[in-house]
This record gives structure tokens, sequence and C-alpha cells, in this order.
């Protein structure tokens, strides 16, 4: 699995629809050809539009894109699976911790019990795996 995330692209520098899709170009180039692709949230439909084709282009192969979540919060995250879960080449998420992150930090610190922690976890999980079916739906139901 490659991940292309924010240490590769730095939140400092500046995005369009076509920066993503270039960089996998380049490393589709450059003889790279991962089983799966993380990437960040995309900028909207034309750059996912453009990451498929990229894609299909080169590696028949590939499984698909997680979308990863880089510790948003789930509203963002909302947001960012309405637009990619439109595209059959985003299989799901990988959002780790935005699942835990939240939760560790009080743990860490001795301000949460396991088992408030392992409540806290999965909640989220399932919420954001709602969030993601639901978006998925809604994707299937307006191309219908």
């Amino acid at each position: 699995m490659i991940c292309w995330s924010k240490c590769w692209r730095p939140a400092t520098r500046a995005a369009d629809a076509e920066t993503t899709a270039r960089s996998l170009e380049q490393l589709y180039e450059a003889g790279v050809r991962p089983d799966w692709w993380k990437l960040p949230p995309l900028t909207g439909q034309e750059a996912w539009s453009r990451v498929g084709a990229v894609i299909a282009r080169h590696d028949p192969h590939c499984r698909g894109v997680l979308l990863l979540g880089l510790e948003a919060e789930e509203p963002v995250l909302e947001a960012s699976f309405a637009v990619a879960a439109r595209f059959p080449v985003c299989k799901g998420f990988a959002v780790g911790r935005s699942i835990f992150g939240a939760a560790a930090r009080e743990w860490f610190a001795g301000r949460a019990p396991d088992d408030d922690v392992v409540t806290d976890v999965a909640a989220r999980y399932a919420r954001l795996i709602s969030l993601w079916e639901r978006a998925r739906s809604s994707a299937c139901a307006a191309t219908a």
C-alpha cells in the first residue's frame, strides 16, 4: 500500500484538481504499482475523476483508493466521504487517528479509564462506518 499524504504534500503547499493525479502519474512512470493507494481527501469531483483515470490507465490490477482522514473531525470526514463515495475507485477509508486520537490522548493523560476509551473508539468507528455507508448509498442512488 502506498500512502500519499501530507508528508509528500505539505499542507502549506498549494494543490489543485490535478495535483494528486499528476503525482500518481509520476509514481507510475517510476514503476510504482501498489495494490492500494491511501490518499488524502481530494479537492472535488474533477480531482477524483483524474485520479480514477490515471489508475485505470496505468494499473488495471490496482484494488483502488482508501481515503485518509489526517486526524480530521467527523463533519470534515463526512464531507470528504460524500465526494469520494461517488467514485468507484475509492473503496473506503483508513482514518486511524480520527477514530482513536482524542481517546488515546485522554487515556495517556490518565483522564480516561480503559473501558471509556474502548467505548469511545468503538462508537467513533461505528459512526464513521455509517457515514461512509450513507455516502456510498447516496452516490449509488444518484447514479441509478
